[in-house]
């Protein structure tokens, strides 16, 4: 299953990328800390943006991008931003009274770390710690994941390996690119790991690196044999 992620508002792009696209199976947005628009800053209009964009799969997974020196950071840094995080997520489920947790029990919760940035174990054990250990909903459904560029040079894969390392459930990889390819028809799975963590979401085609199109979305697929929309909040009702 195929959908988008986007730096962009989902308002924003709905009906553009879907007119350009399709109807994605899930949408993956950006919450504080972040250098985007955050999702939690409109949380009733954005989620009925997804649930517009196709009612059929409303999925949102979610991702926060503190500044990216950051993640080169301590400990304490780390718990910092994922408690803003965990809290955008909290503040967002309550305020859209459809927006469910995951049947499952496992909401991914992804960290961006870019190509270039580097992650301390520091950081890494700060963030994710504070995520896995929230206690929520009678559970702890917050569960940390990365997404990062596997073969990059930064410490990325050698982090989250670590024996040393608080448990990492998923990586989502930004490489390689298949810009041949569309949200109605996705490559055949190839997506860069890490070796101690299972790649589950796979970032193939890159607005502006691919091309420029007239909707502002990346393309994302789910790792074979798996529903990554089974990771995400979902909608039960138009907000």
């Amino acid at each position: 299953m195929a959908g988008f992620d986007t730096a962009s508002t989902v308002q924003n792009q709905v009906p553009a990328a879907i007119n350009y696209w399709g109807k994605p199976a899930f949408w993956v947005r950006y919450f504080s800390p972040c250098y985007y628009t955050a999702l939690n800053s409109d949380p009733v209009t954005e989620c009925t943006a997804v649930w517009n964009g196709n009612s059929s799969s409303p999925r949102l997974g979610v991702i926060s991008a503190p500044t990216q020196s950051r993640l080169n950071g301590t400990s304490s840094e780390g718990h910092a931003d994922a408690q803003t995080f965990i809290s955008s997520l909290i503040s967002t489920y309550t305020s859209v009274g459809p927006l469910q947790l995951p049947a499952n029990g496992v909401l991914y919760c992804w960290l961006d770390q870019e190509a270039s940035t580097s992650l301390s174990l520091s950081y890494w054990n700060g963030w994710a710690g504070y995520v896995n250990g929230y206690a929520y909903a009678g559970g702890h459904p917050f569960h940390a994941a990365l997404y990062c560029n596997p073969y990059a040079a930064p410490p990325n894969c050698s982090v989250i390996d670590s024996s040393s390392a608080v448990h990492c459930y998923a990586v989502w990889s930004s490489e390689p690119l298949r810009c041949s390819n569309t949200l109605a028809n996705p490559p055949a799975w190839a997506a860069e790991s890490c070796s101690g963590v299972t790649t589950m979401l796979w970032q193939y085609w890159d607005e502006g690196i691919c091309y420029s199109t007239s909707a502002n979305v990346d393309l994302d697929v789910g790792r074979p044999n798996t529903s990554y929309g089974n990771y995400c909040f979902y909608l039960s009702s138009k907000p």
